[in-house]
């Protein structure tokens, strides 16, 4: 018998990509899970309703104008010590104390044998952990996230890493950084690519129109799907696809999908004085059902991020049959291996002549989208499920277990 449970918070409200990992994989090995095998998902309705109740707020709890410094002094930081970001810390050690109690009364009436952290950070307990590392940015570049998120971070990850017996990760690129900063052992890392959900597929030219009216886009956006935060580099992307001919800019305009991140107020500033004039759309959260049309109906998908852990956006956009232009961060070239056409991260001049290319040349997008489909296809949520299942049983010291017969 073996007895997960998995933290499912990250599944409540909208969904980033740890959302969607948490979301797919704890469905897929319940899926697929033999009859010796139980999860069970936490917490209850209750914490999944305080946790929608700080969304609804977190946009006020988290404003902050623009700190001002003393003369010669350094710039403070926007997020620092405040009676919100006070109140937050004890809102977060709160939880953390309330889902420590509740695992260790399971493992106390001996209803669980393993708990799986899929957020970064294992709350203390005496069940046994694994936890999921998605990357390691909050440590390798702080400058990139809130004040608050780095401080509590630093706090409780020695801890996090200390407890937990087994470790997953979603690339060969973040399992060698976990090794080489961390200092842990390869054995103890299983690497679990990401799958791809069903629904993102092709979708018809009528679809597509029809979601298009209804958003009040054309078809042929240069496309960007993830939250806007430093580490995405948009502020490059916004000022190469500016510096294209204004036709090019018409036919192929760059739409932004993702809810406004943290530390934006250079890309914010950019887009509100030239960026939105020029024809930039910044679409925040749209509804998951209409990603599909969205990639679909795309010119190319613009991917100039600095840093990611897999990269869940090129792999959707090629399931829906659409042409990649990513920068050449180790994890997304490892994910795409080939596909796709890369480019150098901070090279804006290089940005700027692959979409001109595109621009002017449909048949190499043509090209790009050859394949596409056949390579999404290879990442299966029920492949993440069986390699998670495996790291399961070498966190327990047990043989490796298989998937259910279908």
């Amino acid at each position: 018998m073996m007895r997960i449970a998995w933290n499912i918070l990250p599944t409540v409200g909208p969904r980033s990509g740890v959302g969607w990992y948490t979301s797919a994989t704890f469905e897929a090995l319940k899926d697929s899970a033999p009859i010796d095998e139980i999860y069970r998902g936490f917490p209850g309705t209750t914490g999944q309703f305080f946790r929608k109740c700080w969304f609804m707020i977190r946009p006020w709890m988290t404003k902050h104008g623009k700190a001002k410094s003393a003369p010669n002094q350094p710039p403070q930081a926007a997020n620092g010590d405040t009676w919100k970001s006070t109140l937050l810390g004890w809102a977060r050690a709160r939880q953390e104390s309330q889902l420590s109690r509740m695992l260790d009364r399971w493992h106390d009436r001996g209803q669980v044998d393993l708990y799986h952290e899929p957020n970064f950070l294992p709350v203390p307990t005496k069940v046994p952990t694994v936890t999921t590392f998605h990357d390691l940015s909050s440590i390798t570049h702080p400058e990139w996230h809130p004040v608050d998120r780095v401080r509590i971070f630093e706090k409780r990850a020695k801890g996090g890493l200390e407890r937990s017996r087994h470790f997953f990760t979603l690339s060969r690129a973040v399992r060698d950084e976990m090794v080489q900063v961390l200092g842990i052992r390869p054995e103890k890392i299983t690497i679990t690519p990401m799958g791809v959900r069903p629904h993102l597929q092709p979708v018809s030219e009528e679809g597509q129109a029809k979601v298009l009216s209804r958003i009040g886009l054309p078809a042929g956006s240069f496309l960007h799907v993830g939250t806007l935060e430093p580490r995405k580099n948009l502020l490059m992307l916004a000022k190469a696809w500016c510096d294209l001919p204004g036709d090019h800019r018409s036919r192929h305009p760059l739409v932004l999908v993702g809810g406004w991140g943290w530390r934006c107020d250079e890309l914010r500033d950019y887009l509100n004085k030239s960026g939105f004039e020029k024809g930039i759309r910044h679409l925040g959260y749209v509804d998951d059902t209409d990603l599909p049309a969205l990639y679909s109906s795309a010119h190319a998908l613009l991917f100039p991020t600095k840093y990611e852990g897999f990269g869940m956006p090129p792999i959707e956009m090629m399931a829906c049959g659409g042409a990649v232009i990513a920068s050449t961060a180790p994890a997304v070239r490892e994910v795409l291996d080939g596909q796709g056409h890369l480019v150098e991260i901070e090279d804006q001049s290089a940005w700027r002549a692959a979409m001109l290319k595109s621009c002017q040349h449909p048949e190499w997008v043509q090209g790009l989208r050859h394949g596409a489909t056949q390579w999404a296809a290879k990442f299966t949520w029920d492949a993440t499920a069986q390699a998670t299942r495996e790291g399961y049983s070498i966190a327990l010291g047990q043989k490796k277990r298989v998937l259910k017969a279908a």
